[in-house]
């Protein structure tokens, strides 16, 4: 039943990838700037893959992965300027995102409930998602 438990959270896992990958892709619309418009972009492709891969893995244990629709951030520039979202706030709500999907990495391989391939594939996108929250990180400054 522990296992079970561990698929589901692997399943919100996914779930909240894709919103680090909407959040990325929200914040490169923003940017004004090529190079980083192409970094935003590209972590925002990173997160996909990532998705895709925890996707395939719940696939190929008969487990559908959850469908829920992740919703957009609105960078919509037609609102009061209180609710425009910068890009420093957006950037920063990509970092929170990341930040709080590493501690849901390390619960899930901490615990150890889920098949070998799955933990080797969660430790791979762990470590991966620490290196990229520093290099993410440089853009806020």
């Amino acid at each position: 039943m522990r296992k079970y438990a561990d698929f589901d959270k692997l399943n919100r896992l996914l779930v909240a990838s894709f919103e680090a990958e909407k959040l990325y892709y929200n914040a490169a619309m923003e940017a004004q700037k090529t190079e980083l418009k192409r970094f935003l972009n590209y972590m925002s492709v990173e997160r996909n893959r990532m998705s895709h891969d925890i996707s395939n893995e719940l696939h190929s244990r008969d487990i559908e992965p959850l469908k829920e629709d992740v919703e957009k951030i609105s960078l919509d520039h037609s609102k009061t300027p209180a609710q425009v979202l910068t890009l420093q706030a957006a950037i920063g709500y990509c970092l929170s995102r990341d930040r709080n999907n590493v501690k849901r990495y390390h619960e899930l391989i901490e615990r150890k409930e889920l098949p070998d391939s799955v933990l080797a594939v969660l430790e791979r996108q762990c470590a991966k998602i620490e290196g990229y929250i520093l290099e993410v990180e440089k853009h806020l400054s």
